[in-house]
């Protein structure tokens, strides 16, 4: 007999489950926008603060694990696997998001509006700035047969959005809107999309 414990624990998996699906679904129809946040990186510090930072050398910034290097063609595969239709790929400057765009997508193109501004603790202002910046991607009209993926950080995406997108490599699905607005219809987590395989009531 199963207990009360297990119960919620099942409840919990099943709930998940079906919202990772229904994600899923939403994607492979297209024209959404996929936000993610770079995969995992070898250590966790505000590079975009420092004096040392440049973007044409990778060692002055926080650079992709082992493990995100595999975490980012994982989630790719994954993608692929379950028939979500990719069309353009856009990454910041960052290597770690350049590298993420690679590993899991190829073909990709940069935009400085996805970077970090230089500020560790930012200020209103500073998110103003974010605020500007990413609205335009993230309401932008796209093909409605594909779905444009946005690999970026996470303080432009909680500037603009209010939340704090954790852990490196979580995807958001966004529903862009008419006169600059757009929806989030919900995240994935990385682990959940690698993992994930529809069962048998998914598919009747």
């Amino acid at each position: 007999m199963m207990g009360a414990e297990s119960k919620a624990h099942q409840f919990f998996d099943e709930a998940k489950h079906e919202s990772t699906y229904s994600l899923i679904q939403e994607l492979q129809k297209g024209g959404k926008i996929i936000y993610m946040r770079h995969a995992a990186t070898k250590t966790d510090w505000a590079d975009q603060a420092s004096l040392e930072l440049s973007l044409d050398d990778c060692s002055t910034q926080r650079e992709l694990s082992a493990a995100g290097k595999l975490q980012a063609m994982k989630i790719g595969d994954s993608l692929r696997n379950h028939d979500v239709p990719i069309g353009r790929v856009i990454s910041s400057e960052y290597c770690r998001a350049i590298d993420t765009a690679q590993l899991s997508f190829g073909e990709h193109e940069t935009n400085k509006a996805l970077n970090f501004l230089p500020c560790e603790v930012c200020t209103e202002s500073d998110n103003e700035i974010y605020r500007q910046r990413l609205l335009p991607l993230l309401s932008q009209s796209i093909d409605q047969k594909q779905n444009l993926v946005l690999v970026g950080h996470d303080d432009p995406f909680e500037a603009i959005t209010g939340i704090y997108p954790e852990p490196m490599g979580i995807i958001f699905i966004i529903e862009p809107k008419e006169k600059q607005t757009f929806n989030i219809l919900g995240s994935i987590h990385p682990e959940d999309l690698i993992k994930f395989k529809p069962n048998r009531r998914d598919e009747k």
